[in-house]
């Protein structure tokens, strides 16, 4: 087998395919996120600000109700958004609503804030 003669065409296909191989980061939609994490426990580490590298529990529920515990404890509503979700919380923000988007990265699902700083990992939903 001449190997000189077929493996200019192997080496682009690779290239080719290889890409979209690594482009595994997918935006959930706003029912991705209704079905995933709504009426279950969403654990996460917060990354940035002084309560960066700090686990908190959070919970979405069916009523537009939300509650976070661990690092930080509040109450507040949510709802969902044209591409993730928004929550406004009692005492973080100042009670201002601050919308979010979520990306699937391998088996992590990160939370971006409007100006696209990553605010929490999340790691686990059950």
């Amino acid at each position: 087998m001449n190997f000189a003669r077929w493996m200019p065409s192997l080496v682009w296909s690779v290239l080719a395919v290889t890409p979209a191989a690594w482009a595994q980061d997918t935006a959930l939609s706003p029912q991705d996120i209704q079905s995933a994490w709504v009426d279950k426990t969403v654990t996460g580490t917060i990354q940035s600000g002084p309560l960066a590298g700090k686990t908190i529990e959070m919970q979405l529920k069916a009523d537009g109700s939300i509650a976070i515990d661990g690092a930080i404890a509040d109450t507040g509503t949510w709802r969902l958004s044209d591409n993730g979700y928004c929550a406004t919380w009692k005492k973080i923000r100042a009670g201002q609503e601050r919308c979010f988007v979520v990306v699937r990265k391998s088996t992590e699902q990160h939370v971006f804030n409007p100006d696209g700083t990553l605010n929490t990992v999340v790691s686990r939903v059950q």
